[in-house]
């Protein structure tokens, strides 16, 4: 795919995602904090581990939930590369992960990105596919769903220094729960499940530093029971709806040379 045809792929994937649902309905902020381990491999290939937790903002500044990510990945060359990921999800009320009211807690899948550019500008896209297994057994809703998930971002490296540099991203991901047949009395369900837009500021201080702060607009879908006016009959509640919960991150990641493994090397953003 021509890295020109990034923006239009970007238009289209917002704009499904703000006309399939009727109503809105956004949420407290929430705050997720996460540190990460990059262990540097020859040819850029890495292995990651990623430890963040989910912070609410109705008033009792709690954590409710927290994620551990595992993952590896190969460089073909310097446009594609894959690999595989494991993410464990532990929460009180519901899966806070990438993205929230997602099922399962253990989610096992595999990636393959490419790379662009047009002259200093980066274009990057994503597209993976993930397994939930729920063990949330006391949960009436709990179950295994497989999703598939593609992100795009733009971002451009900026040097302020001979160590230090930034670089602005912004990035937007849909996923969808993949159906192969639904049954006639299940409430019907769009396409898209979850949308995530992401803008960040990456610091580099250094080859084995990386500061990030982050926000971003998660969206997940539901179809609500509706509810109606006793008197007008309009729906008043319910129904299709896009829940939306506005986050705060942070990303820490300290990258680890193996012996013999390149300071110099590519640099992924926080957000693998």
């Amino acid at each position: 795919m021509r890295a020109a045809f990034y923006p239009v792929l970007f238009v289209l994937l917002l704009v499904s995602s703000a006309v399939s649902a009727q109503r809105r309905s956004v949420r407290n902020t929430v705050v997720i904090p996460e540190l990460q381990a990059e262990w540097a491999l020859k040819d850029a290939d890495y292995f990651l581990v990623g430890l963040n937790v989910v912070g609410n903002s109705n008033g009792d500044n709690s954590f409710t939930g927290g994620q551990l990510r595992l993952g590896y990945e190969h460089f073909w060359n310097e446009r594609w590369s894959g690999g595989a990921t494991v993410r464990l999800l532990r929460a009180n009320v519901q899966n806070y992960g990438d993205f929230f009211a997602q099922d399962g807690n253990v989610i096992p899948g595999v990636f393959l990105r490419h790379a662009g550019k047009i002259g200093s500008v980066n274009f990057g896209q994503r597209l993976g596919v993930e397994y939930g297994i729920s063990t949330n057994n006391y949960l009436a809703v709990a179950r295994n769903r497989a999703l598939t998930r593609l992100r795009l971002d733009v971002d451009r490296i900026i040097a302020l220094g001979e160590n230090v540099s930034l670089r602005p991203r912004i990035a937007y991901e849909a996923a969808a729960y993949l159906r192969l047949q639904r049954d006639e009395n299940e409430r019907e369900e769009r396409v898209i499940d979850f949308g995530n837009l992401r803008g960040e500021v990456g610091v580099r201080l250094s080859p084995r530093v990386d500061i990030t702060p982050w926000v971003a607009a998660q969206t997940y879908y539901a179809n609500f029971v509706p509810q109606y006016d006793p008197i007008t009959g309009e729906e008043v509640y319910g129904g299709r709806t896009n829940v939306i919960v506005p986050v705060i991150g942070l990303d820490a990641r300290f990258t680890l040379f193996h012996e013999g493994g390149a300071a110099e090397r590519r640099q992924l953003p926080s957000q693998h």
